[in-house]
C-alpha cells in the first residue's frame, strides 16, 4: 500500500474524421510541453462527467457531450498516483480557444508516435491504437 496521495483526473478522448484531439501543455504547466488528452482534476462532489465538461469549458471554451466513460488507469509519479479516467466525448459547441495550453492538433493514431505524451496518457494512447488499428503503440 502506497502512502502517496491519489489524484483523480479525467481526460476527454474526442475523435472526428478518424483523428483525435490532443493538446500541448504550456511551458508554465507541470510536465511542460508534453502532449495530452485535455482534462483536469475532479473536484470534491463532482462526477467524472461533470468534471470533464467543466474542465474543457474552462481550458478550451468548448462544450462537449460525453458518450462513454472508460475504466481508469493508474500511473505512479514520484510524488503522487494519478487515477486517470478517459471519457469519450464530442464537441457540441463553443469557440475553441487555448486558455492554458500552448497548442492543439487533430492526430491520427498512427501519428501518435510523433508526439511526446505525458506518462499518464501513454496507456490511453496504447488503448486507442489497439482499438482503432489493431496494434499497440
Amino acid at each position: 500500500m502506497s502512502d502517496l496521495p491519489t489524484i483523480a483526473v479525467v481526460c476527454a478522448v474526442i475523435k472526428q474524421q478518424e483523428k483525435y484531439f490532443i493538446a500541448q501543455r504550456s511551458a508554465r504547466m507541470k510536465m511542460p510541453l508534453k502532449w495530452e488528452f485535455p482534462g483536469g482534476k475532479v473536484e470534491s462532489g463532482e462526477t467524472n462527467v461533470q468534471a470533464i465538461v467543466r474542465e474543457l469549458k474552462e481550458e478550451l471554451d468548448i462544450d462537449i457531450d460525453v458518450i462513454e466513460e472508460h475504466p481508469y488507469y493508474l500511473h505512479n509519479y514520484p510524488n503522487f498516483i494519478l487515477k486517470l479516467t478517459p471519457l469519450e466525448a464530442v464537441i457540441k459547441g463553443g469557440n475553441l480557444t487555448l486558455k492554458e495550453h500552448a497548442n492543439y492538433k487533430w492526430v491520427a493514431p498512427e501519428d501518435f508516435i510523433n508526439y511526446d505524451f505525458s506518462e499518464g496518457d501513454i496507456n490511453i494512447v496504447k488503448a486507442i491504437c489497439k482499438r482503432d488499428r489493431g496494434n499497440a503503440a
